[in-house]
């Protein structure tokens, strides 16, 4: 489906994902974070495709990465949605936030708290048993870890949340049915959410939830979607388990 507006993009295969079936990406400034559904691991690769490290996650039908705080994030899209956090290095699963209603859960993109946004004041921290266990939290204290989009495709929302209490800071509408993957562009400071069925993407300002911009990539299908430092913006295609980089008109 293309509107006669859109301007439409084309992506040129870059290598095939580690595992099964990739879901989720995320640039960082050795290689790319990925997620698979199926084997439910994490995998860092450099640009090439040539595999750094991997490990386990909880996450079930993994469907979303990002980085941040040093950690790694991953999603779980069956009941209860959950978000797992992870030690870089040793993939340890250092805490779970469990999301609230329904809606599932996709794509990620974490994010410092912006300079003048503050977090709500932290109660009195409760010592737990198992702090580092799933669905522990870290007990830092709201604010501690940034915030993290997250986008509910059955909801038809992006919501906002503290990274380390779960808590929701707001939410923005979506305008079509299947949320995926995003990423945050520096250049702007705007929010991009990839919708799979069509390879819509939309540009959204994330404070007021204005959409800016839609444009299409023609071709894969988009689940994992993410911006290097470079400018240049990749795909994860969970139905061919491909990796592309798109070459915007």
């Amino acid at each position: 489906m293309t509107a006669p507006h859109l301007t439409v993009a084309t992506a040129m295969q870059a290598f095939r994902a580690p595992g099964e079936q990739v879901n989720g990406l995320e640039a960082v400034p050795e290689g790319l974070w990925l997620c698979d559904q199926r084997d439910n691991h994490a995998y860092l690769v450099d640009y090439a495709g040539r595999q750094l490290t991997r490990f386990p996650s909880p996450a079930r039908n993994a469907s979303g990465i990002t980085f941040g705080a040093g950690s790694v994030w991953i999603a779980s899209n069956v009941r209860p949605s959950m978000i797992f956090r992870h030690d870089r290095t040793t993939g340890h699963c250092l805490a779970c936030l469990v999301l609230q209603g329904d809606g599932g859960v996709h794509g990620l993109q974490w994010r410092p708290f912006a300079p003048g946004e503050m977090p709500a004041a932290a109660e009195e921290a409760r010592p737990e048993l198992h702090p580092t266990a799933p669905a522990g939290r870290r007990n830092a204290g709201p604010g501690a870890s940034g915030t993290l989009w997250v986008s509910r495709p059955g909801a038809h929302r992006i919501d906002h949340l503290d990274a380390e209490t779960g808590d929701l800071l707001g939410s923005i509408d979506f305008p079509a049915d299947r949320s995926h993957g995003m990423f945050w562009d520096e250049t702007d400071n705007t929010l991009s959410v990839a919708e799979t069925n069509y390879g819509h993407i939309f540009k959204f300002d994330p404070r007021s939830g204005d959409l800016l911009q839609e444009w299409q990539i023609d071709g894969p299908e988009v689940h994992g979607l993410t911006r290097g430092q470079d400018g240049r913006v990749w795909v994860g295609d969970a139905s061919t388990n491909n990796v592309l980089v798109v070459n915007r008109p």
